[in-house]
């Protein structure tokens, strides 16, 4: 049963976590971000974080400042080894804050401290007050199996999406690869001369080179929108990932014209129609 109230507390500060970073990403871009490496609506990093703030600082309670300054401490150290293992094994940084004052080596950085600090005075005093009264009001008999099908629900969630990193860093290598060869072999034909055939083919190969771009760019959308600082230790992925957030922008910006447009139109249509 114990395990069953941690694990609960553990889903909905990860839900809150998740909550508090799409407030705090969209609100400045004014339009929606949806944060995390998940496909849920939930950031396991908040749940871990909450949980070792909580659980740790329970003896200090009365002492509203190491509250705040351990919490920073343990949420930083979090934060830093999970941006270590994730780069380890997916040999990318999903988020950089190199360009951020007083970072450590773009895996935690001061600001973010600083709000995970505030955050563990909100959790200690406030949230987890107001969740240990939650949870505690749910029976025995409702816990453990809502409890085991959370944990199967993040099971697959985390499992489908670990494969679905896997799978870009693929599309971004055969990318790479496929890119290449067709530019080597549209070289090859300009060296050729220019028959009719020779431009058919040529056309092609372009046209092929084209969709591949737009179908990665359609594909890293999700990755980017989510991990807008992502970056890479290999040169030539990073100077890719710069690209596609190069394209990034450029789509949003279209995106951005076009909804101009039709609202421009629309307001025409009403007035015409006065």
């Amino acid at each position: 049963m114990v395990f069953d109230q941690y694990f609960l507390y553990f889903f909905l500060y990860a839900m809150i976590g998740y909550v508090c970073e799409v407030l705090y990403c969209s609100i400045p871009l004014k339009r929606f971000v949806n944060r995390g490496f998940l496909h849920g609506p939930y950031l396991p990093i908040y749940g871990f974080g909450a949980l070792i703030v909580v659980v740790s600082l329970s003896f200090f309670n009365a002492h509203p400042i190491v509250v705040f300054l351990v919490a920073m401490a343990l949420t930083s150290a979090l934060e830093y080894v999970t941006s270590y293992l994730l780069e380890k094994i997916f040999n990318t940084k999903l988020w950089d804050y190199s360009k951020h004052f007083a970072n450590i080596n773009g895996r935690v950085c001061l600001l973010n401290a600083t709000l995970f600090g505030l955050m563990g005075l909100v959790a200690t005093y406030w949230i987890h007050p107001a969740l240990t009264r939650f949870v505690s009001h749910i029976p025995d008999g409702v816990l453990h199996p809502l409890s085991s099908g959370l944990l199967f629900i993040i099971s697959v969630d985390a499992t489908s999406s670990i494969f679905r990193m896997a799978a870009f860093q693929k599309q971004l290598a055969e990318f790479r690869l496929r890119t290449k060869e067709l530019e080597e072999r549209i070289e090859v034909l300009a060296k050729q001369g220019c028959t009719p055939s020779l431009d058919r083919l040529r056309t092609r190969l372009d046209e092929e080179r084209e969709e591949l771009k737009a179908r990665l760019n359609r594909q890293s959308r999700r990755f980017l929108n989510a991990f807008p600082s992502i970056t890479s230790k290999s040169q030539e992925q990073k100077v890719q990932l710069e690209l596609l957030k190069m394209n990034l922008r450029e789509y949003r910006s279209k995106m951005q014209e076009q909804r101009q447009r039709l609202h421009t139109a629309a307001k025409e249509l009403k007035n015409r129609g006065k």
